[in-house]
């Protein structure tokens, strides 16, 4: 079987064994892989996109692309430039440098006066105004595909969709204009409009799917957790919200030809019950950290049998880490692949110094042990 077909056996709820191996490589080590500056994350595409994510295939043989979306054409194609560890973007008209923070934002451009923004903001005083808000989107799936975010994916897809599974990640875990104090009192005080506002934006972001589809990915990953991560909520509150709007989504998805995986942060034991009600083709988990501690086997034995889990080895052990540690800790994962349908991968994405070595040993134990 190829890597494509072993990805999508996983994904299809049937048992792989040995079970598929992968990389959670969304993020900027694989820019800095590639010799580019982790500044410039947001502004590639197409071709260097491609490339960026062709050289991480290459050299550890993943069993599936985990890539972003790109910006539009007009962001990729701006010309660059470096200075030691500072990284500098030329101007809308061409004429100036900006530099790139560390937070990816652009120090404001001098030359261009500050307007304020008139245009339409999400607010969540009604059902009227929440769908006055999306009507006024006009984005259409042939204007995402013509603006070139997905162009990297039509590439890969071309080279290695026959036999690497290709799957594309964005984040689904808050709404526009709202901000996390905001979104937590409104979920508290008026929970009917902020699941109204997630189930339009939810509709809004199948433009997207429907796009990703037609660039030839596989699968679309959807990191979610309302306000960033699951337990700001109640679990009970947090099904309330996002529960109905879910389980349409994700069923949209597979109509759309995508197999859906929610990478869900937080701990996601208290939110099984309704997790389970996604019809989710897989199941991503973070490592033991902000006080919790997942373990895979737990979770395995929690999810429904036709939804595949990913595993959660530590990225900060890839990082600072002995091999000899890594090793321990994939045989760890390993009763979860004993338990259920699994795909051995790293609980969040992989941090720039990460020794080859390490990855190397995370690998061979996972596809050897």
């Amino acid at each position: 079987m190829t890597s494509k077909e072993r990805m999508i056996r996983a994904l299809s709820g049937e048992r792989v064994t040995p079970a598929p191996v992968g990389l959670h490589s969304w993020g900027d080590y694989k820019v800095e892989l590639s010799g580019v500056c982790w500044k410039f994350q947001y502004w590639q595409g197409g071709p260097e996109l491609a490339g960026v994510e062709r050289l991480l295939h290459e050299r550890y043989h993943s069993e599936w692309m985990h890539c972003g979306s790109g910006p539009a054409r007009s962001s990729w194609s701006r010309e660059r430039r470096t200075e030691g560890n500072r990284a500098f973007i030329r101007s809308d008209d061409g004429q100036r440098w900006l530099e790139i923070q560390e937070n990816y934002h652009v120090t404001p451009d001098p030359a261009v006066p500050v307007v304020p923004y008139t245009g339409p903001r999400l607010t969540l005083e009604s059902e009227a105004a929440i769908d006055d808000y999306y009507a006024a989107d006009t984005e259409t799936v042939e204007s995402i595909i013509a603006s070139g975010t997905f162009d990297h994916v039509k590439l890969l897809s071309a080279e290695y969709g026959d036999r690497v599974l290709i799957a594309v990640n964005d984040g689904m875990n808050g709404l526009p204009w709202i901000g996390f104090e905001e979104l937590m009192m409104d979920a508290m005080d008026t929970p009917e409009l902020v699941a109204y506002a997630i189930q339009g934006q939810c509709r809004q972001f199948m433009r997207r799917v429907h796009a990703a589809k037609a660039c030839g990915a596989q699968a679309y990953i959807f990191s979610e957790g309302m306000g960033g991560s699951l337990g700001q909520l109640s679990p009970a509150l947090e099904e309330q919200v996002q529960a109905d709007a879910k389980r349409w989504f994700y069923a949209e998805v597979r109509k759309a030809g995508l197999l859906p995986i929610g990478y869900w942060l937080g701990d996601v034991r208290p939110h099984m019950r309704w997790l389970n009600s996604l019809n989710m083709a897989g199941l991503m988990i973070e490592e033991d950290k902000k006080g919790f501690t997942l373990d895979p086997l737990e979770i395995r034995r929690m999810l429904r049998p036709e939804t595949c889990l990913f595993g959660n080895v530590d990225s900060t052990l890839l990082l600072r880490g002995t091999p000899d540690a890594i090793r321990a800790d994939v045989r760890r994962q390993r009763r979860a692949a004993a338990a259920g349908t699994f795909v051995f991968a790293n609980g969040s994405p992989l941090v720039i110094g990460t020794p080859a070595g390490n990855i190397d040993a995370y690998l061979e134990e996972a596809r050897n042990g």
